[in-house]
């Protein structure tokens, strides 16, 4: 067990209204982490902020050690960190096999000669790259849909997909947006199952959820966020019962 992420302070701003507060906490290499609190709370922003798509105005990021807080969205990539989004984002006029390979592009290593002539080490590379492809998507027990059009598939598949392309990249930190959205509890329960078997392949797993029975029932650690700030950080049990944790989300529901 290592630390994998370090967040100091973290704090982004926009026109003057704190969308992060001074947020601090550690994340181990060996976990499936989430990040809970309602809508509105800065989830998202904090996902923004640590791989790349928001600038911090305060505060570092940390990962394995190395300061990426000013990194860009490609270098967080080339360092490991891959991401899916809120509202999904499949090349939806693509096959689903199509889909995955492109997450593979920055491990691939044939360049536009050797793509162009169709060189027999090119020919080798793109053969293992649909073998690797086929390998995600039948964990992600999604295999039948490889040579269907992404965006002519249910909801829930879709998410399946981005996840599968994300996972092309052999990330050492998988990033997950909100990935129950739009899924039925039947769909929500499969999906539980299937991150959990991610995380036994390789990346740890930061989850993004406002669902806290999925996140109860998946997480080794849980952080809460609550206007920007964070009100817990602890396991999921101490999470349930904390008081703060409690009030945010009936105050939620009032409103």
């Amino acid at each position: 067990m290592s630390e994998m992420l370090k967040i100091e302070h973290l704090s982004v701003s926009f026109e003057g209204l704190k969308a992060l507060d001074d947020v601090s906490l550690n994340v181990s290499d060996d976990e499936i982490f989430g990040l809970l609190g309602p809508n509105g709370a800065g989830k998202t922003t904090f996902f923004n902020a640590i791989t790349g798509f928001t600038k911090p105005t305060g505060g570092s990021v940390y990962f394995f050690g190395k300061d990426v807080t000013n990194l860009n969205t490609t270098e967080h990539c080339k360092e490991g960190m891959a991401r899916t989004f809120q509202n999904i984002r499949v090349f939806s006029q693509m096959t689903v096999l199509d889909n995955v390979l492109v997450g593979m592009h920055k491990n691939l290593n044939s360049n536009f000669f050797q793509i162009f002539l169709k060189t027999a080490s090119q020919r080798a590379e793109e053969k293992r790259a649909v073998e690797k492809a086929y390998e995600i998507l039948e964990m992600l027990e999604i295999k039948d849909t490889a040579n269907e059009i992404a965006g002519s598939l249910p909801y829930g598949t879709q998410r399946k997909v981005e996840i599968a392309r994300a996972l092309a990249s052999e990330p050492r930190m998988l990033l997950l947006d909100e990935p129950t959205a739009g899924m039925n509890p039947q769909e929500t329960d499969d999906l539980m199952y299937l991150i959990d078997e991610i995380r036994k392949t390789g990346p740890a797993i930061v989850v993004i959820e406002h669902n806290i029975k999925f996140m109860l029932g998946l997480c080794d650690h849980i952080a809460v966020l609550n206007f920007g700030k964070l009100i817990a950080f602890d396991t999921p049990e101490k999470v349930a019962n904390n008081p703060q944790v409690i009030e945010a989300y009936i105050g939620a529901e009032e409103e």
